[in-house]
């Protein structure tokens, strides 16, 4: 317990994000999905971690400074909250994806997607929500490699520095792998734990605008990522940061405010087609559900 304690303590940033990532899961897919996600994600993600600092794939050869030893919690030769960081970052990625590829409905300052099995399956979501994820690793690893600068310390550095602010193009590869996979996986699970009539356990359907909390934690990660990049004046990889988030988040900004991306009674229908417990927090009684059905 005093080294969980003194983990938390070390990472408080990780910590932080981690509790929003289940919050936030577990009321919009529910406690057992999320929970699954979370142990399978860990373990794709230590894999690689370790399959990497021995061999070099998938993210290239780098490896981990013992200075936390005993003020951390370790597994393999890797720092827990490493590889416990892939579950929040795919999770906030896929939400991302979600939020562009569904249709909307919006009612006052309350914001829903209407999306479907269909929308939550596709390739379309998956490989977005993988790239979306390697987006934020371009913020966070260069940021990690000057980690002596900031809080975080020198945990790690690369065999051989590479080519983006010393990180190798490789390591965003091997993202992108873990990102599809991890993505995967929460699709899988998601469909087959929770294509039920009934509400899974945790969700909250009333709760208003519960389909923006995953992007917000997306954008609260590398928010944070770029300030702190400007904070120890590493002001070139900053603006790269920034100009590689800019032209998507207008493009965002675009899709969300169109018209067009509203849906009509028809997405609304499909919509509760697929996940009935929704109907009570768009005030469709169960008798309207059994006639648009």
């Amino acid at each position: 317990m005093h080294l969980l304690l003194a983990t938390i303590a070390l990472r408080p940033y990780v910590f932080v994000f981690l509790v929003s990532f289940l919050f936030i899961s577990f009321v919009n897919f529910g406690v057992r999905t999320t929970l699954l996600f979370g142990a399978l994600t860990y373990s794709v993600g230590l894999a690689c971690e370790y399959s990497s600092v021995h061999n070099g794939f998938p993210f290239g050869l780098y490896h981990y400074a013992e200075t936390t030893r005993g003020r951390e919690i370790w597994v393999l030769g890797v720092p827990l909250f490493d590889s416990i960081s892939y579950t929040f970052l795919a999770f906030a990625s896929y939400t991302v994806a979600l939020l562009l590829c569904s249709p909307l409905y919006r009612r006052g300052l309350d914001l829903r997607v209407l999306d479907t099995w269909h929308i939550r399956r596709s390739p379309r979501v998956w490989l977005m929500a993988a790239l979306f994820m390697v987006m934020v690793d371009m913020v966070v690893d260069p940021l990690s490699v000057l980690g002596e600068r900031w809080f975080l310390g020198r945990i790690f550095w690369y065999d051989r520095p590479g080519s983006y602010f010393g990180v190798p193009i490789s390591n965003y590869l091997g993202w992108y792998m873990v990102a599809a996979v991890s993505v995967a996986i929460f699709q899988a699970l998601d469909f087959r734990l929770n294509r039920t009539p009934c509400k899974p356990f945790g969700v909250l359907p009333g709760l208003p605008s519960r389909a923006l909390l995953g992007p917000m934690l997306y954008a609260g990660i590398a928010g944070f990522g770029i300030t702190m990049l400007f904070v120890i004046h590493a002001s070139e990889i900053g603006w790269a940061s920034v100009f590689i988030f800019l032209p998507f988040l207008v493009m965002a900004l675009h899709t969300l405010t169109r018209s067009e991306c509203f849906g009509n009674a028809d997405a609304l229908s499909s919509h509760l087609a697929d996940f009935p417990f929704n109907r009570e927090a768009f005030g469709v009684s169960q008798a309207t559900l059994a006639t648009i059905t």
